[in-house]
């Protein structure tokens, strides 16, 4: 049996490892592989550095099961206070898991045609290989409209603890906010995809800060029981 209190910690550790590892698959590797309006640079990349490619899809794979194991971690945590509230979060996290991996599938898809398996014509490799690329960003951009949704309950979960101070809910919804607002803004208003990054660019910070922040508290008070102040002042 799994404490409440592992279950925070197994939590907290695997997103901020998922969050390490995100940030240096698609931070660094995708960035770097996938130049935005430049095809020729981007295939070329692609071509030249299948070995960071593979790296930056085994990294996809490795978060795709952190957030199998954070989905189960998390409900463990909160089913005694909301059990209901806490399948729906889960499930919620795993159907995101499942959309991403249908993402990761389209990064396979151009591997295979760079290393010559996919039985495509030459001549329209390239032209494939940049649309499931974009199929690669569009699949999960709509999977994280999900993953908001999700973080949006966390947050509810969050505010309806006795254990958990009211303000790591409202940095989940904000969160979880952020996420929706500009992912759904991604999907259905492409047009205006300069001003949506602008918006990205300065809403990064509390949809960083939401889960990560809540994933330090679980590592340090997680499961553990509500200090009184005189105490805390005690311990501090």
């Amino acid at each position: 049996m799994v404490s409440k209190r592992n279950s925070a910690q197994i939590a907290g550790i695997a997103i901020l490892i998922m969050a390490a590892v995100a940030a240096f698959t698609y931070g660094y590797i995708h960035n770097s592989l996938v130049v935005p309006n430049h095809s020729e640079t981007t295939i070329g990349n692609l071509k030249a550095s299948t070995w960071l490619f593979r790296t930056e899809i085994v990294g996809w794979h490795f978060i795709l099961l952190c957030d199998v194991v954070v989905a189960w971690a998390l409900y463990k945590f909160f089913k005694d206070e909301n059990q209901l509230l806490s399948q729906i979060t889960a499930v919620l996290r795993l159907v995101y898991a499942a959309v991403l991996g249908g993402a990761v599938f389209k990064l396979i898809s151009v591997l295979g045609i760079v290393n010559g398996k996919a039985g495509i014509v030459p001549e329209l490799a390239d032209q494939q290989m940049l649309s499931f690329l974009k199929s690669f960003e569009s699949t999960w951009s709509f999977g994280l409209i999900i993953f908001g949704f999700h973080l949006l309950l966390l947050g509810f979960l969050a505010l309806q603890s006795k254990a958990i101070h009211s303000s790591w809910g409202v940095l989940l919804i904000l969160a979880a906010l952020s996420y929706i607002t500009i992912h759904s803004s991604k999907t259905g208003f492409p047009q205006f995809d300069s001003q949506i990054k602008t918006a990205e660019t300065i809403l990064s910070l509390p949809m960083a800060l939401g889960e990560v922040g809540f994933a330090v508290w679980l590592i340090i008070r997680g499961g553990k029981p509500k200090m009184k102040i005189n105490e805390a002042f005690q311990n501090s």
